[in-house]
């Protein structure tokens, strides 16, 4: 069976131009999920522990400090 250049061209565009389009549209929506994850702004929450985190180590830097000029 011979399929010939019209049924090469109409396989090609059943089945290879849909797949390529898909691929193309699922790369754009992951690169775009990613791009907007990056810009996220974090929660009041998010910041209060960010907050909290930077303190309580600053504290334990100073209380480090602190002891090392004690001892030494």
């Amino acid at each position: 069976m011979e399929i010939g250049f019209t049924g090469i061209l109409l396989l090609l565009m059943m089945w290879a131009i849909p797949v390529l389009l898909f691929f193309i549209a699922l790369y754009w929506a992951i690169r775009l999920a990613i791009r907007h994850e990056k810009r996220r702004v974090p929660t009041p929450q998010e910041i209060l522990a960010q907050e909290r985190r930077e303190r309580m180590a600053a504290e334990r830097a100073a209380h480090l400090r602190d002891r090392r000029h004690r001892l030494g």
